[in-house]
């Protein structure tokens, strides 16, 4: 008797840690890939953000990309989405440390998932050296 029990015991934490390899191996999340330019022309000015996109990108539960840390100077952005009137956040402020003009790709991980052709605000904040925001920037972005 106390054969069956252990072996009905090892069945089924076999097949609890199977199915959670399975729920977190499938590619059942997404994040957001945002890609963009920044050029500053000189010292006294901000950087000018040009050629931003923004597109869904399949991933499993696992690799999913979480928040980071706040870097100086930095880029730092949050997702938000408006449906029926009501802009809700859709993923944790992620950044990047500005290195000057260049391209830019951020991934962000999100809580909720649009569908692709779905509009998502895109706030990128641009932080100087002793942590001060010198530019807020939202753009209404159509993911891709």
């Amino acid at each position: 008797m106390s054969f069956v029990k252990n072996l009905l015991l090892l069945v089924m934490v076999v097949g609890i840690i199977a199915g959670g390899i399975f729920y977190t191996a499938r590619n059942d999340a997404e994040y957001i890939n945002v890609r963009m330019n920044l050029t500053q022309f000189d010292n006294n000015s901000a950087p000018r953000i040009d050629n931003m996109t923004a597109f869904l990108v399949p991933v499993s539960k696992i690799s999913e990309p979480k928040g980071t840390q706040a870097f100086t100077p930095g880029i730092i952005i949050k997702i938000f989405q408006n449906q029926e009137g009501i802009t809700t956040d859709i993923s944790d402020w992620v950044s990047v440390p500005y290195n000057g003009n260049g391209t830019y790709n951020m991934a962000v991980g999100l809580y909720k998932y649009p569908k692709p052709g779905e509009f998502v605000l895109i706030n990128v904040r641009l932080i100087d050296a002793e942590g001060t925001e010198f530019t807020s920037v939202t753009y209404n972005t159509q993911l891709g």
